[in-house]
């Protein structure tokens, strides 16, 4: 099926969809603070309204809204995940412009959000739309799900699917997260690690005491750190009793996959502005790291005094943030017991360990109706084939919305990034062009999952006919 009609129709609206997403990106929703979070909410289910969807949203306690949309119809049905919060801001000053402001300049759109993943949602439905005034209407069921905590863990979320799994049954999810590499390669991922986000605490004394006391009171920094010392080691390897021994191993699919996938050092290195990699890694070991391995990183450490000017305290108390990101087959519950017994055997009985959020892995094959249609669906629209993850290193609440049925839905993800969108830092930032581009692209993805599906169903009666007259 030729796209020009389409493509034509995306061309001429591609400021007005530039201006949805400008305008979204301009209502702050930072989970964290919670302020205008049900206004966000409401602007997404409006523009779902836009397009022609039938929404409903759904409001889990005390929580933000998870907004439903339903577009078209058919036998295939695929989960469109998103989600309207943003990471907090940071630092203003290390902003070129209000973070809020949702400024462009140079072809980009600078703003919390644009990239992660306000960006993504706009330009897919920014896509229905292009595509129903362009073919008609969807030949297969998209159900997009919209939350606003992915960065509070997504509690709501969990309490949405559980109580509405019939609504989640799916062929297959299209998740929200990804980029084009360093050299301009789409990259889709077949997969996501998963994470366990917690926080090690320490006590001493009851409250901050004058630093003449650190001879004799204990000090809970010092406990902290030392604790902290025992969980990886100063190359970095996690060395916690047991732990690497519930990595399985790579598959054979997997490893062959790897062999595609190239990291382009030099410019990451120049992108992040540092000298080298952990451990030295470089070429298919620095790849097969980042993409296979589990890692535990210090997200944050707080502590005594930290503001400017000189204050000499003893601290009453230490925490750490660590986040775990988990390959097959750790799960979190299953980190934090190997964590809670490898600080007791050293002696650390103390130091508390406080569970804030969680989530497992989720992995599709290569050979799954989403990936074959995403992947097929990309040389056309990005001049190139994708470069193929089968695993994300990032992580987030995949195995909820895709573990609803057994075996679990098969996930896709891609989005309208690049490598230096810098989405939870400042000056989070898109280029307009990746923006437009991704729309044509999503069209595309419609089109080739409606198309498999067909040939998948057409083929399958083939073989059952096969059987009959073998019969």
């Amino acid at each position: 099926m030729s796209f020009a009609k389409y493509d034509r129709y995306v061309e001429r609206h591609a400021n007005a969809f530039a201006e949805r997403l400008q305008a979204l990106c301009r209502m702050p929703s930072v989970a964290a603070r919670g302020t205008g979070m049900r206004a966000v909410a409401e602007r997404v289910e409006q523009l779902m309204q836009r397009v022609g969807a039938g929404t409903r949203t759904f409001k889990i306690g005390a929580g933000f809204p998870v907004v439903f949309g339903e577009f078209g119809a058919g036998s295939h049905c695929f989960v469109v995940y998103g989600h309207y919060d943003v990471q907090p801001v940071g630092q203003l000053s290390e902003w070129t412009s209000g973070p809020f402001a949702a400024e462009t300049r140079d072809g980009k759109l600078y703003a919390r959000g644009a990239s992660n993943s306000k960006g993504d949602l706009v330009a897919r439905l920014a896509a229905v739309e292009a595509y129903q005034k362009s073919f008609g209407k969807l030949p297969i069921c998209l159900r997009f799900v919209v939350e606003g905590e992915d960065g509070l863990g997504s509690p709501s979320l969990y309490r949405f699917v559980e109580e509405n799994a019939e609504m989640l049954r799916a062929d297959g999810c299209v998740w929200d997260d990804g980029d084009k590499d360093t050299k301009e390669r789409l990259v889709i991922s077949l997969g996501f690690k998963g994470i366990t986000f917690l926080e090690l605490r320490a006590y001493g004394a009851r409250t901050d005491l004058h630093s003449k006391w650190g001879g004799i009171v204990p000090n809970p920094a010092w406990r902290l750190v030392q604790a902290l010392a025992t969980v990886a080691s100063p190359k970095g390897v996690i060395t916690i009793d047991g732990f690497s021994s519930h990595v399985a191993p790579v598959s054979d699919e997997d490893a062959k996959a790897l062999k595609s996938i190239e990291l382009d050092e030099a410019g990451l290195r120049r992108e992040f502005k540092i000298g080298g990699w952990v451990r030295g890694l470089t070429g298919r070991h620095l790849t097969k790291e980042l993409i296979f391995a589990p890692t535990c990183t210090i997200c944050g450490i707080n502590t005594g005094h930290t503001e400017a000017g000189a204050k000499t305290i003893l601290p009453g108390m230490a925490r750490a943030r660590l986040d775990f990101r988990l390959v097959p087959d750790l799960t979190p519950a299953l980190v934090v017991k190997l964590l809670r017994e490898h600080l007791d055997a050293r002696g650390f009985q103390d130091i508390e360990i406080v569970e804030i959020a969680s989530a497992p892995f989720a992995k599709a094959a290569q050979s799954s109706l989403v990936a074959r249609a995403a992947v097929g669906a990309a040389a056309e629209v990005y001049g190139a084939e994708p470069v193929i993850y089968p695993i994300d290193p990032a992580s987030g609440p995949v195995g909820a919305v895709c573990g609803v049925q057994q075996p679990p839905t098969p996930v896709v993800s891609f989005g309208i990034s690049y490598a230096g969108s810098n989405p939870h830092g400042p000056d989070e930032n898109i280029r307009l062009a990746d923006f437009v581009q991704g729309v044509k692209y999503f069209g595309r993805v419609i089109h080739s999952l409606a198309q498999i599906a067909r040939d998948d169903r057409r083929e399958a009666k083939t073989q059952e006919t096969v059987v009959q007259i073998g019969k």
